[in-house]
């Protein structure tokens, strides 16, 4: 029994959790045409904890990994439970970027070009910070398929690249000047897991390292 409580510890540390905002969503190449209303770089974090969250002097960077880079424009509390958008858009065009991508009743906040940290395509990270500049979470990606956003499920588990119509992506309505959308995404909605998958998860990796324990 000794040798299974750090392996519980172990596994427990490396579960996400603690911070209840997570990254649940980066597009760091999109398809569409420059001049677009909707071509710019964006991230989705979600809420998954029990209770709003105050953002106030929270800030984000990129793989330079500095808190106070860039903020989160006009979303200063988000929900139990919701989520929400941040774009490279020009401030006051978020329901220009919804209409193009189809969608409404997401909360989204532009921050403009000039204050958003570009998410580069060859690879990079999301880094969010709190108002003591501590680092709340944070998602590492590679290299992007273009028009594909990279996805994370509220359990912090990566899902690899959109798909249309699968863990809920679609494809973009507008590319931004008046053609077809070439992005496919779920921005403003994040999977939850199926029920069970995380202890599931656990379990297995316990049974495993504890074999390997006795192995040693």
């Amino acid at each position: 029994m000794k040798s299974i409580i750090p392996i519980l510890a172990l596994l427990a540390s490396a579960v996400p959790g603690g911070a209840a905002i997570i990254i649940t969503e980066v597009m760091s190449s999109s398809l569409h045409p420059s001049g677009g209303s909707n071509n710019g770089d964006w991230f989705e974090i979600t809420n998954t904890g029990s209770s709003a969250v105050d953002l106030t002097g929270w800030t984000w960077d990129d793989s330079s990994r500095t808190p106070g880079s860039s903020n989160f424009g006009s979303l200063t509390v988000l929900g139990a439970g919701q989520s929400a958008v941040i774009c490279e858009e020009p401030i006051g065009s978020e329901s220009t970027w919804l209409s193009d991508w189809g969608i409404t009743g997401v909360i989204v906040s532009n921050i403009g070009g000039s204050s958003f940290q570009g998410l580069g395509a060859g690879g990079d990270e999301v880094n969010i910070y709190d108002a003591s500049q501590t680092l709340v979470t944070r998602a590492t990606f590679g290299s992007a398929t273009g028009g594909a956003s990279f996805e994370w499920n509220t359990a912090g588990t990566s899902l690899g690249t959109s798909v249309i119509g699968e863990n809920g992506a679609f494809r973009a309505a507008s590319d931004g000047i008046g053609g077809a959308g070439q992005d496919v995404g779920s921005p403003g909605f994040a999977l939850v897991p199926e029920p069970g998958t995380t202890g599931l998860a656990l379990a297995a990796g316990l049974v495993a390292l504890a074999r390997r324990n006795r192995r040693g």
